[in-house]
């Protein structure tokens, strides 16, 4: 019965090919306005990630101290601090992969052979370096007693005490003898104490940690004491930075989620990206919503139009019911046709929109790019080269979602046409000229 019943709405659409072409033109027009410009964010949204890039940065968390506010809106004194408890507490959110606690070196000073430098000198346990997300330029990672890895920048921060004038000056320290001198402050006496550092390895450029000298986190706080003069209690020993390592980019928005409820500001890469990609979510609904104003407005010509054929086939529709066609049967009819001219409209509507897709992304693609490395001077300041020249993205569930939406506005707009046509009395109908 169903089928018989769509071959009769097919019969009406095809006696009305002119009415049915313009009417499926404005859902066409709303569907590629929809699709378009929600592809148009998700080409931007991977653009930007491309530009941050796809290194491991990514899912790094940096957590700090909520300093603005503690739990609650309390006082300073109830903001969470960070405790060997809250390390504990961070292993155990789902998604975190590591935690990696750190502490800086409170005074120290670097000497490689005539030159004296500077460096922020952190302590990290050595199983957690695989965690850590960086790459190697030179030597390996791993570290011992009196033993560091460098960031690519450290050795750049080296100057001639001597000298008239400071100069950074550039020291190659894998080949060069490092020491590392520290001072302890008693009233007015001065201590020192100096150790001979072997240097593992350097870090690659780009990454977090280009100005850090990493060293083991026991023999830091060590050095701590020995320059504090106290012993650390465990009960009240804070880490200077703890940073958290998710298991994939997707994990990373739902822990720095967690992180905040625990009291904590999270920060870093990761975190940014999810700002960004909350940013383009919000973009994504409302170039959406605007995109929806032009589905509105066809779902008030696809109402138009079924409206109109319920007035041409008044008659037929009491014929119907004289034979035995039931209200359903009636209304099936009409809202079958409502949703084929929905259908019709947006299956056009999303081929258009692949079409254009292709010839921008195809234009992008063949465009030419500065030589200085500043990305497309004529209308976009990116590299095509970053996005695949992509700049437009229909993803498989964008076409579904922009068809089903096209019929479902068919459908809506034809509901009420449908209902008047289903409730016609069969001798009225007959009755009508």
């Amino acid at each position: 019965m169903f089928y018989e019943l769509i071959q009769l709405a097919l019969g009406n659409l095809s006696r009305a090919r002119g009415r049915l072409a313009m009417t499926a033109g404005g859902v066409l027009v709303g569907t590629a306005a929809v699709v378009l410009l929600i592809a148009l964010t998700i080409g931007l949204q991977q653009a930007a990630e491309a530009g941050i890039g796809q290194s491991g940065s990514l899912t790094e968390i940096q957590v700090w101290p909520n300093w603005g506010r503690g739990p609650g809106g309390g006082s300073q004194d109830e903001i969470p601090k960070l405790t060997i408890e809250t390390v504990r507490a961070l292993w155990q959110i789902e998604g975190v992969a590591a935690v990696l606690p750190m502490i800086n070196l409170q005074s120290g000073e670097l000497e490689a052979g005539d030159y004296l430098g500077y460096a922020q000198i952190m302590g990290i346990d050595p199983q957690l370096l695989p965690y850590l997300g960086v790459e190697m330029q030179q030597g390996q990672l791993a570290l011992g007693e009196n033993q560091v890895i460098a960031g690519a920048m450290v050795g750049e921060q080296f100057y001639d005490p001597t000298a008239d004038e400071w100069q950074p000056l550039n020291v190659d320290l894998m080949t060069t003898p490092l020491k590392l001198r520290v001072y302890q402050w008693t009233g007015e006496n001065q201590a020192t104490r100096k150790f001979n550092l072997t240097i593992n390895g350097v870090l690659a450029p780009g990454g977090s940690y280009d100005y850090t000298l990493f060293m083991p986190i026991n023999q830091i706080i060590s050095l701590n004491e020995w320059i504090s003069g106290q012993q650390i209690d465990p009960k009240t020993f804070t880490f200077d930075q703890v940073t958290v390592r998710t298991v994939s980019r997707e994990a990373t928005n739902d822990v720095s989620n967690v992180i905040r409820e625990m009291g904590f500001q999270p920060g870093g890469m990761g975190e940014f990206l999810n700002q960004l990609n909350g940013f383009f979510s919000t973009l994504r609904l409302v170039l959406g919503a605007v995109g929806g104003v032009a589905l509105l407005v066809a779902a008030f010509g696809v109402a138009n139009t079924m409206t109109m054929a319920i007035l041409e086939r008044t008659r037929e529709i009491g014929l119907m019911k004289a034979i035995g066609a039931t209200d359903r049967d009636v209304l099936t009819v009409f809202l079958i046709e409502a949703g084929m001219v929905g259908f019709t409209g947006g299956a056009a509507g999303l081929g258009v929109a692949i079409f254009l897709q292709n010839v921008v992304n195809q234009a992008l693609a063949n465009a030419p790019q500065n030589t200085d490395g500043g990305g497309m001077g004529f209308f976009l300041p990116i590299d095509p080269s970053q996005i695949g020249g992509n700049l437009v993205v229909i993803p498989a569930e964008l076409a579904v979602f922009a068809l089903v939406l096209a019929t479902a506005v068919g459908l809506g707009a034809g509901l009420f046409p449908a209902l008047r046509a289903a409730r016609l009395q069969p001798v009225i109908a007959l009755k009508s000229e």
